[in-house]
């Protein structure tokens, strides 16, 4: 958590973003504890899968930064307007490739 945090901090521009990445590794833990309560199986054999997709997260803006606060920063003079751009092709090709990386390895991890 403290990666995807560290990662992603520096790309913000609003307090509003600022929380949501803060509570970002935070929702998708009590969704892990709900599933794992509602199923009844062990928070720990989900673990590795939520570390890697937070892992995946925070590397993926590795090298994007500046990317990431001009994107940002559009976004928050702009809200709610669809972007055309997006956050460019470098900084999504990272994340499409180190998603599956690390997803893969704790999948396997897990077995």
């Amino acid at each position: 958590m403290a990666a995807f945090v560290a990662a992603m901090l520096p790309g913000m521009v609003s307090r509003r973003q600022k929380i949501f990445i803060f509570l970002a590794p935070v929702v998708p833990f009590l969704v892990l504890l709900g599933f794992a309560a509602l199923y009844e199986e062990s928070v720990t054999k989900w673990l590795p899968v939520y570390g890697a997709v937070l892992l995946a997260g925070a590397l993926s803006v590795v090298g994007h930064w500046k990317a990431l606060r001009t994107f940002m920063t559009w976004r928050s003079e702009n809200p709610g307007k669809p972007d055309e751009e997006g956050p460019g092709t470098p900084w999504i090709l990272q994340l499409t490739l180190t998603l599956p990386v690390f997803f893969s390895a704790a999948i396997l991890y897990g077995r």
